[in-house]
């Protein structure tokens, strides 16, 4: 590393922790959701679809967010799943299209 990169990172730095300490960050219902443990299991893509679902719920329907949540995982868990044996079935077929 040069010396000037160094420089260059630590103003940066410098800059990011002033700006954040000049804005007052209040938590969002996407920030809370990330830090249930439901949901820090499940792959990227998978909460990604978790987050999506709560949001589409709790939008929706008359149901507490921590209800959004549970239901939200589990569709998604098993949207996953869903996804995975798909593949897997895909791959399967075309193994067996290749043998004949």
């Amino acid at each position: 590393m040069t010396l000037s990169w160094l420089k260059s990172w630590h103003k940066f730095l410098l800059l990011r922790a002033t700006h954040s300490s000049n804005i007052k960050t209040s938590s969002t219902f996407m920030d809370n959701m990330m830090t249930l443990p439901e949901m820090r299991y499940l792959s990227p893509t998978t909460r990604e679809k978790a987050m999506t679902i709560a949001q589409d719920l709790l939008r929706t329907s008359n149901i507490s967010p921590k209800d959004a949540v549970s239901k939200a995982v589990l569709i998604a868990k098993n949207w996953a799943v869903k996804s995975i044996n798909r593949n897997v079935w895909k791959k399967l077929k075309s193994i067996e299209k290749e043998t004949i």
